[in-house]
């Protein structure tokens, strides 16, 4: 059980820096968005780069802090849920709860998604697939792709949940407590 606590805190460290890391590219966006706007006014484009090709990146960064958040999200207990089920349950039962979830849903959906992901990336890397606008961005296989590693992030995340409920449930008193709050551990 120590092992699953273990793996799971490396998990979450990485997903937190990884968080940290891309959190940056909110800087970026506003700057970007900005300009496009700015840009639009004054009516100023540079020349190659218009307004096209700054709102494809408009909408590659929203997805890169999306795809690059979702995990850590998720190991933090941030993301949206529906508490229906387990608002009047003891936090072993929640726990019980999320197991099932996860094994059922969560994981088949992870290992789906991740897949389809893989073949969209692969194929439009083997296509050097582009922007459909003649002068949008080109190498769309890297947003693509990032969708790949935002869904391994996730899956990555959906193990650690599932470590930290194990434990909770099946595991010793002092370790079950800690399982129970890994907030305190990041």
């Amino acid at each position: 059980m120590q092992g699953l606590l273990g793996v799971s805190d490396v998990i979450d460290r990485a997903l937190a820096w990884i968080a940290q890391l891309f959190g940056w590219l909110f800087v970026a966006l506003v700057a970007v968005i900005c300009w496009d706007v700015i840009t639009r006014k004054v009516g100023f484009q540079i020349p190659g780069f218009g307004s096209t090709p700054i709102q494809e990146l408009e909408w590659h960064l929203h997805g890169l802090l999306f795809m690059f958040w979702l995990g850590y999200a998720y190991v933090r207990n941030v993301h949206v849920r529906i508490d229906v089920f387990i608002s009047n349950k003891t936090p072993v039962q929640q726990a019980k709860l999320e197991i099932f979830g996860l094994l059922v849903f969560a994981i088949p959906y992870c290992a789906l998604a991740t897949y389809y992901a893989w073949e969209f990336a692969k194929i439009s890397f083997l296509q050097n697939e582009r922007s459909d606008a003649p002068n949008g961005l080109a190498y769309r296989w890297i947003i693509k792709s990032c969708l790949v590693a935002g869904l391994l992030l996730l899956d990555a995340a959906v193990a650690s949940v599932l470590f930290r409920k194990i434990v909770m449930v099946f595991g010793p008193p002092e370790l079950a407590k800690r399982a129970a709050s890994p907030a305190a551990s990041h």
